[in-house]
């Protein structure tokens, strides 16, 4: 029997389209998590197809059960069993979550094929905290599955053992993550100008969509998911490469961006700044603890977070060694300024 992802006993986390079709519901950003309670049945299958290649985990009552892609298969739909050989007489919960970016395109999710005898429960998240970040290929956990050297693949950017992860699963919170690889704020990485044709967007371009790539009219409606704590890790591309962008320049957007991201909740969330992975000697930390300043938000600095070769995964990006470093870092400072 099929369970339709209008199931009220569904819940699911980050940025999910719900009303662009009567079929499918449909996402893309990293994170995106399905997640239910259910009974009655041996096996459980999804039903999904993606634009390009999108890798998922699955976690059975809180553990990683296994790992499995969606191929490019758009119109096709791909059956894919997540979950076997299951006693029909105990209760799981299972959630899948997407391990890749929004840069892999959109996600659509038919729902699920259960044994008949089925019984879903409904799902309640450990606390309300919720969590969003803002970020670039750090937070996406780009290569974070790789050691260097080693080239990127798909199957080698993991957003669940990225730091992000490691902060909302360890003060049990939910997330929803806005990053994509290379993206800056005025200047993507590779951009030869100092800053980036209007044809190459931002990730201030890019953050009020729920599918980015597919559909730029699904704009995310944020009273779904206010959060108490955002965090925001985004600059490094801006000053990857020469010409950098002049600092008042990107000093100014990065407020002006900001200001919008808080300008659509209410109550207002703590605001915490990171920088210093992956940063060279330029100035982009300076600029952004400035910025922090300005909205008397809580900066982190991060400098010299991978010190050993088991830091550095696919094109020198941190590993999940690494990310567990920045989250020990950032979690005892989110504790005490929100008193947790």
């Amino acid at each position: 029997m099929v369970v339709l992802p209008s199931d009220s006993n569904i819940h699911y986390v980050g940025r999910i389209d719900k009303i662009q079709s009567n079929d499918y519901y449909a996402f893309s950003w990293s994170g995106c998590q399905i997640i239910f309670n259910v009974t009655g049945t041996t096996q459980v299958q999804a039903i999904l197809n993606s634009e390009k290649v999108n890798w998922f985990d699955v976690f059975i009552n809180g553990q990683l059960s296994s790992v499995f892609n969606v191929t490019e298969s758009t119109p096709n739909q791909q059956q894919i069993t997540i979950a076997n050989n299951l006693n029909s007489e105990v209760i799981y919960q299972i959630k899948i979550s997407k391990r890749t970016e929004a840069e892999f395109g959109q996600v659509n999710f038919y729902g699920f094929q259960m044994d008949d005898s089925f019984k879903l429960f409904s799902y309640t998240p450990l606390t309300n905290r919720k969590f969003e970040f803002i970020g670039d290929s750090i937070a996406t956990g780009y290569g974070d599955m790789g050691k260097a050297p080693c080239a990127f693949t798909e199957s080698t950017e993991n957003v669940d053992v990225s730091f992000v992860t490691d902060i909302t699963d360890q003060l049990f919170g939910e997330m929803s993550v806005i990053a994509w690889e290379g993206k800056g704020v005025v200047k993507n990485y590779g951009s030869s100008t100092p800053i980036s044709n209007p044809n190459d967007p931002t990730l201030p371009d890019l953050y009020p969509f729920i599918l980015p790539l597919s559909d730029n009219s699904s704009y995310w409606n944020p009273s779904e998911f206010i959060p108490d704590v955002l965090v925001i890790n985004l600059g490094s591309n801006d000053y990857t490469d020469l010409p950098y962008p002049p600092n008042d320049y990107f000093q100014s957007k990065f407020i002006e961006f900001v200001k919008l991201i808080i300008s659509n909740y209410n109550p207002i969330p703590k605001i915490f700044f990171i920088c210093g992975v992956m940063v060279d000697e330029h100035p982009c930390c300076t600029v952004t603890e400035a910025v922090s300043n300005v909205f008397n938000a809580t900066y982190i600095d991060m400098p010299n977070i991978q010190n050993s070769s088991d830091d550095f995964g696919c094109y020198g990006h941190p590993t999940i060694i690494a990310h567990a470093h920045m989250a020990s870092i950032a979690i005892p400072i989110i504790k005490q300024v929100m008193n947790w």
